[in-house]
């Protein structure tokens, strides 16, 4: 199943169908120890041990393929090899979001940066109190330019440090690993990386496989922003698309995010719609009736309650 990216070859999955969808395995040791002393009595409560915990990012769309928000536990129901399962984990849009934002720093951004500070900064004003950020900035290399924070001045002055360096290259895909190693992979909840970028990716230490497969053990969404400079616009107007890109907008798709193709003028219309599908994004969560470990593959389904709503999940490589 690995060979998706290298051939480009995507195949969507009908929503409200019975469908594979990727089992992160949460591995969860719970162990209780209580002093024989202070125990008059048996304590009979069951304990999961060594148990595993799957967790299903989704999103929900109407028949015009509007995202659905709002939605409660009791209005899903999830199936394993067709038999009803109890839904132990639930996140809607009152769930916290944290969310990366990684910002192409290298020189051929230098005409454009300032629009892309203003439409980051644009997007921070969105986020609530309880959601959290990080702003990172990569060339060849990778600058965490603030922590993981709910201060939008910090947020703020992060985007302002953001400065084009003489460097060409951009190491896009180790920058989400340094992402998900630094926080995401021992984040749970919701979680949204969104990328801006001119689309020439010159990374090697992290291929684009590995990169889509930490996006998904880590259950997170991914929104590339390709945008127009001097180095590549002569290449976006040719029909078919340079080959970053369309591994780019494979990820986005893989993952539940979106992909989004624009002109510098207009990176706030990208932001303002991944603002809009932050708020409609939904985490549940189950515990297997048989446990795996290694190459965990069940059978999954997911649907929803309302003949005109579609469930819409991250496909498994």
């Amino acid at each position: 199943m690995k060979n998706k990216l290298r051939g480009f070859r995507f195949s969507g999955t009908p929503a409200r169908l019975l469908l594979f969808v990727p089992a992160v395995l949460l591995l969860g040791l719970f162990a209780a120890a209580f002093p024989a002393a202070a125990q008059d009595e048996e304590d009979n409560t069951p304990v999961r041990v060594d148990t595993l915990l799957i967790t299903v990012p989704l999103t929900v769309s109407d028949k015009k393929g509007l995202y659905v928000g709002g939605l409660k536990k009791e209005n899903f129901t999830v199936y394993e090899d067709g038999l009803v399962q109890e839904i132990s984990l639930f996140q809607n849009d009152e769930a916290p979001m944290n969310v990366a934002i990684l910002l192409d720093t290298s020189y051929s951004t230098k005409d454009v940066l300032d629009k892309i500070r203003k439409a980051a900064r644009d997007f921070i004003k969105v986020l609530r109190p309880e959601d959290k950020a990080v702003v990172v900035g990569f060339d060849n290399q990778t600058v965490f330019l603030c922590e993981l924070t709910a201060d939008p001045r910090e947020l703020s002055k992060a985007i302002e440090r953001a400065a084009v360096t003489r460097v060409d290259g951009s190491d896009m895909y180790d920058a989400v690993r340094q992402v998900a190693d630094k926080y995401f992979a021992a984040l749970k909840g919701r979680k949204a990386i969104i990328a801006l970028t001119d689309g020439i990716v010159t990374g090697r230490a992290t291929s684009a496989q590995q990169t889509l497969d930490l996006l998904q053990q880590n259950d997170t969404f991914f929104y590339p922003i390709i945008f127009r400079t001097d180095a590549n616009s002569g290449r976006q107007q040719q029909t078919k698309k340079y080959a970053t890109v369309e591994l780019l907008e494979i990820m986005a798709g893989e993952t539940g995010g979106h992909f989004y193709e624009k002109d510098s003028t207009k990176l706030k219309e990208a932001f303002q719609s991944i603002a809009e599908d932050l708020k409609k994004q939904y985490l549940l969560g189950f515990y297997p009736r048989k446990p795996e470990r290694g190459n965990f593959r069940q059978r999954i389904g997911i649907t929803v309650d309302r003949d005109e709503l579609f469930v819409n999940v991250k496909k498994k490589l």
